[in-house]
């Protein structure tokens, strides 16, 4: 997949609050095909809010968001979005998140399944090749009939990998997708992640991951306050931050 020069996501001027509490303040970002987006920061910068903002599980109080062909603004003189636009936004950009979010009383094998039925009206035999497919691409598919309360916590994230990725999504965002798990089963998710992103996937990833945002990652966002505070190739901005607040945040996580 080649990298092309206009944005296959954007989101511009997003603002959130609740309330009085202003927790996006005017963020913007824009990610080409190919590209993998790291956002990092301290706890409640609002990173996660913005992924679930430009998923619209979170509504932005105002902002302008595009995923490829499709574009929404947001705010004061807009209609809401419909249902239809809110599922094409949604099958545009998958997300996988802390939680696994898997369906306890659904096989692996249904849980990947369904929603490509449902959302693409895929056949049952359409949809369990697919399936099959990309259990095979995380490593389970000997785990296809189990239910989700008999696999590992690293395995249920790889299942919920393996449904996002079911419904061809153009963008892959991940909200923090290894911090439920102790530091053996998060390396596996990060390879999983390392092998989408060889493959050419886009990808945003709200990471406390340093090692995976410096070595994987084609560009850093740091996120503060919620606002970016600076962003750039991760080499520059991890070894030679320039804001007082990123030297301040790696310097507390990466001991230095």
């Amino acid at each position: 997949m080649t990298k092309s020069e206009l944005p296959y996501l954007s989101a511009k001027n997003i603002v959130k609050d609740f309330g009085d509490n202003r927790v996006l303040d005017d963020v913007s970002i824009d990610i080409h095909s190919g590209d993998v987006i790291s956002i990092i920061g301290p706890s409640g910068a609002g990173k996660s809010t913005f992924l679930r903002c430009i998923n619209l599980l979170e509504t932005p109080t105002t902002g302008v968001l595009s995923i490829g062909d499709f574009q929404i603004s947001i705010g004061e003189g807009h209609k809401k979005a419909s249902k239809k636009e809110l599922s094409t936004l949604r099958r545009n950009a998958g997300m996988v998140f802390q939680s696994f979010n898997l369906f306890p009383h659904l096989t692996v094998l249904e849980n990947i399944s369904l929603a490509q039925r449902r959302v693409l009206g895929r056949d049952k035999e359409e949809a369990r090749a697919r399936s099959m497919e990309l259990l095979d691409r995380v490593g389970l598919k000997d785990k296809a009939d189990q239910y989700p309360g008999r696999c590992s916590g690293g395995q249920q994230q790889r299942v919920a990998i393996a449904r996002s990725l079911s419904l061809d999504p153009l963008v892959m965002l991940f909200d923090e997708p290894t911090s439920a798990l102790d530091p053996e089963v998060g390396a596996e998710i990060l390879a999983v992640m390392r092998e989408l992103a060889d493959d050419g996937m886009t990808m945003m990833v709200v990471t406390h991951e340093m090692g995976f945002a410096k070595e994987v990652g084609d560009r850093v966002y740091v996120m503060v306050d919620g606002r970016i505070v600076e962003s750039g190739p991760p080499a520059q901005v991890m070894s030679e931050p320039e804001h007082p607040r990123t030297k301040q945040f790696l310097s507390a996580v990466l001991g230095r």
